[in-house]
């Protein structure tokens, strides 16, 4: 009986090197994360902004209205006439007041003159908002990654004024050595093995290598000094976000071809598993 545990201790110590040896033999990267690309939310117009959106770390739907701007013109000209007319109506009804040869009527008539160009003032401004007020919308569908205005911020056309981190364009963020580098191309097929369990199947899209740094500022997570070392190599697949979970910046590894346990892996992800 003794024997037989020993056989068995050293079968599976066999197994174990055979996996650990087979994983790094096909090529892989151990240090890999989802990231995603960051859309920009730009003030549409000159003026001020007032924001309806969700908070950071908050989801949004592309064309969702996530604030409106309100044009810096006011566009007073329009309404000098009813300006001037409530000024002069003001005057008169001041004058008016405790003045002997002045009728009742002429006073009532004065009021109500006065009244009628501030209801006027009120219903052009009303207009004059909604034709210069535009709605802001979200580019994209995903989260909320950051905010650089408030509302009530007088921004310029152009400004930035949110960042998304869309959702619908998740890759995989892998690091490697120079050898495996040189021998991948676009549309190579990998899996990428989450840390916490699950498989998806993904494919080479674009090598970036050690490409300038500026790559990294539109994506929602920056490499670790280590990570830049390396070779940079970016792979998309379908099942990314199977679950609408929007994992950006959980870890895994990608492995670039069959390894040892490719067929386990398989299996368990046709349970479900």
């Amino acid at each position: 009986m003794k024997y037989a545990v020993r056989i068995v201790g050293l079968l599976a110590i066999l197994f174990a090197l055979y996996i650990i040896v087979g994983e790094q033999l096909v090529g892989s990267s151990s240090n890999a994360y989802v990231n995603t690309r960051l859309a920009t939310l730009r003030m549409p117009i000159d003026g001020r902004i007032q924001l309806s959106t969700a908070p950071i770390g908050g989801r949004v739907s592309a064309g969702e209205v996530a604030g409106t701007g309100v044009a810096r013109d006011t566009g007073e000209e329009n309404i000098a006439w009813v300006l001037d007319g409530r000024l002069q109506a003001a005057a008169d009804l001041k004058a008016y007041e405790g003045a002997a040869d002045v009728s009742e009527l002429a006073q009532r008539q004065a009021l109500e003159r006065l009244r009628a160009y501030e209801s006027a003032r009120a219903a052009l401004r009303t207009q004059q908002v909604a034709g210069n007020t535009v709605a802001l919308r979200s580019p994209v569908s995903g989260i909320v990654w950051s905010l650089s205005a408030h509302s009530g911020d007088l921004l310029p056309q152009g400004e930035p004024v949110a960042r998304i981190a869309d959702c619908e364009a998740l890759f995989v963020h892998a690091t490697v050595d120079q050898r495996l580098y040189n021998d991948l191309k676009p549309g190579d097929l990998a899996q990428f093995r989450f840390h916490n369990g699950g498989v998806v199947q993904v494919s080479v899209s674009l090598l970036a290598g050690t490409g300038p740094r500026t790559v990294y500022e539109t994506m929602a997570v920056n490499p670790t000094d280590q990570q830049l070392e390396g070779y940079a190599v970016f792979l998309e697949g379908a099942g990314l976000d199977s679950g609408g979970t929007c994992p950006i910046g959980k870890s895994g590894r990608v492995v670039f071809s069959d390894g040892p346990t490719s067929w386990l892996g398989d299996l368990l992800a046709g349970l479900g598993l």
